[in-house]
């Protein structure tokens, strides 16, 4: 038997308890100003539900529906979902409480938020003041807002759904984050060939270090097209060979965004994120790599194993760092595993296995001065003096000595007997020194 009703007369929680209590099977369709929708039954219990023109989980449909007050309704027996639909088995009764709650909260959200066509941008100045920990909801959003998407594109590319976004938004725009730039304006259409053209100058450039020009072709592929993963992360990469950690984190984010599989994006936004000494950010960002990535990724596990030493968790950095090396396979591990991996054993009082790891990167990376440095150190600490002493001498013998490798030669050199020498190392030091701050 066919039910039809007005929603002003009976709510949509009053029809779903009554075709709960009936233990009824078919189709409710809803019509009103806001939409049309539709909630099929199977024995009293809601199997599957959808808004049209939205892509929605069933519970967050039927949630969407019952802020629905104006309109009608119609129960069909007998009729089934589609096909394709995604079936659950959820009792009516277990809906209502947070659909209540949702409703009240989407009265406050749509004062904010009165249409989904609005596009945000980020307020930099107070993110960078910002000093309260964003939800999840916020984190995964952050990335997206761009001064492009508009909020149907936010709920479309994060998957948190109509509530979620607009709860986020909410809070975000209720603590200042974010600035409103009105209705986004359709990108013009541009040829591939334009695109590539800045692409391949823009990398040119910065294969020769030529990072102003470089930063110049990467912005007109902004210009053009916003969604360009590839310029933004260039751009990124940029700002970090400039030391600009804010505007590396910000574009590594925005590639993110159009880009969101790529580990490379997130194990550099990791090390920005370090650079600005928001440490817990760059850990979530590098987890994400790992748990995204079919393979292992040894960058995201050694980016781990630094935080981890960072907060002096021993025991992650140890797994963090060997989990690194087997993802490397039988390749030689980069530089920088070698010097954490010096730097676990000997805050672990292992000096001679930080010795040994020490020495393992030199015989691979024969002029880095921090391993050579290192390595010094450890020497000293092993009693070793006079290997101490000729590490020390190789480091300051590099291109990129800086003043400590002179205090730990002259050091070496003053156990070592020879305190003229050991003077002329400490002056050597304070004049680096003094250069570097004069720079």
């Amino acid at each position: 038997m066919a039910i039809r009703g007005n929603l002003s007369e009976a709510s949509l929680p009053d029809v779903l308890q009554l075709l709960a209590m009936g233990s009824k099977s078919g189709s409710l369709s809803l019509a009103s100003d806001k939409g049309y929708g539709s909630i099929y039954f199977d024995n009293g219990r809601i199997s599957f539900a959808g808004v049209g023109g939205r892509a929605l989980a069933t519970a967050d449909a039927v949630y969407t529906m019952f802020a629905w007050t104006m309109g009608t309704f119609s129960f069909e027996p007998g009729v089934t979902p589609p096909k394709d639909a995604e079936l659950v088995a959820v009792d009516p009764q277990e809906l209502l409480l947070e659909g209540a709650r949702r409703v009240d909260e989407w009265s406050l959200i749509e004062k904010k938020i009165p249409s989904f066509d609005l596009v945000y941008t980020l307020d930099r100045q107070q993110m960078l003041r910002n000093s309260i920990a964003f939800s999840l909801e916020q984190q995964m959003l952050l990335p997206l807002i761009d001064g492009y998407r508009d909020v149907k594109e936010l709920m479309r590319e994060s998957g948190l759904g109509e509530f979620g976004v607009g709860k986020a938004l909410y809070g975000l725009l209720s603590g200042g984050f974010l600035i409103p730039v009105g209705k986004r304006e359709p990108d013009a259409q541009v040829a591939e060939g334009v695109i590539a053209e800045h692409r391949n100058l823009g990398i040119a450039f910065y294969k020769a270090r030529m990072y102003t020009d470089a930063a110049r072709e990467f912005r007109r592929i902004i210009e053009l097209r916003s969604t360009d993963a590839t310029a933004s992360f260039f751009l990124g990469l940029i700002a970090i060979r400039e030391s600009r950690w804010s505007d590396a984190a910000l574009a590594f984010q925005t590639a993110a965004a159009t880009s969101p599989k790529s580990s490379a994006v997130f194990v550099n936004l990791a090390y920005a994120y370090e650079r600005m000494g928001q440490y817990e950010k760059a850990r979530m960002a590098l987890e994400q790599v790992v748990n995204r990535s079919p393979a292992p990724e040894p960058l995201a596990h050694l980016g781990l194993g630094a935080l981890a030493l960072q907060r002096r968790d021993l025991e992650a950095a140890s797994a963090a760092l060997e989990r690194a090396r087997q993802a490397w396979g039988g390749a030689t591990p980069p530089a920088a595993w070698f010097h954490y991996a010096g730097l676990e054993a000997a805050m672990r009082g292992d000096v001679h296995g930080a010795a040994q790891r020490l020495n393992e990167g030199v015989h691979h990376y024969p002029a880095e001065p921090v391993l050579l440095n290192n390595l010094a150190v450890a020497q000293e600490m092993c009693g070793h003096f006079d290997e101490a002493r000729l590490a020390a001498e190789r480091a300051v013998s590099t291109d990129f000595a800086m003043p400590q490798l002179y205090r730990n030669l002259g050091d070496a050199l003053r156990r070592a007997g020879r305190p003229e020498e050991a003077q002329a190392a400490y002056q050597r030091a304070e004049a680096v020194h003094a250069g570097a701050v004069a720079g």
